[in-house]
């Protein structure tokens, strides 16, 4: 007897399927017949999930942010707030490194958000997100001692912007490695706000 897959296996295969078909024949050129027969399933089956494949880019979008979310987790797990920053600088890097697909198909999305305005919505809070835990673990680090007093909003801003910045020409320049690119963004934004008593 087939196992019959569980709904949140399915809605994996159905906004991977959505990603591929997305990329290859771009949003507006995309239909739910399409999607349904990548995902090899009926399309009564795909709406009984979703209702538009607006949504099912909203969804496609909310599986690969908790891919994020999942690192700044496990960031703020280390007991050492500049060793959880280098963790985090080296895994998402390397993530999307991994995963140009993925990147891919975040340009695409973003290039959608003004004409959608719950993806706007969706994006909105992720970032608001994203920067508040950035700025919660600098000043983690300065309420430990680890750091100096600075604008923790600043260096929130300017470490992500680094982070996505560098990432486009990593993915361009082949001369750049992930281990010097951490180690410069170490000795930008980490080394120069380190406490260092007499």
């Amino acid at each position: 007897m087939v196992k019959r897959k569980s709904r949140e296996e399915r809605i994996n295969e159905i906004t991977q399927a959505a990603i591929n078909v997305f990329l290859e024949k771009g949003y507006e050129s995309t239909t739910m017949e399409a999607i349904a027969q990548k995902a090899g399933i009926s399309k009564g089956g795909l709406y009984h999930h979703f209702q538009s494949k607006d949504m099912i880019l909203i969804m496609a979008n909310e599986k690969i942010s908790a891919k994020i979310e999942k690192l700044l987790e496990d960031a703020g797990k280390f007991a050492s707030v500049r060793e959880g920053l280098l963790f985090y600088i080296e895994n998402y890097l390397n993530y999307w490194l991994e995963h140009p697909k993925e990147i891919a198909f975040l340009f695409l999305s973003l290039g959608k958000i003004l004409d959608n305005p719950e993806l706007l919505k969706y994006y909105r809070q992720f970032t608001q997100d994203y920067m508040h835990f950035f700025e919660e673990t600098f000043k983690k680090g300065i309420q430990c001692g680890e750091f100096e007093e600075h604008n923790v909003k600043v260096s929130a801003m300017m470490l992500v912007s680094a982070m996505d910045g560098i990432l486009s020409y990593m993915l361009l320049d082949e001369s750049l490695n992930l281990e010097d690119v951490v180690k410069n963004l170490e000795e930008k934004f980490i080394t120069p706000i380190e406490n260092h008593p007499c």
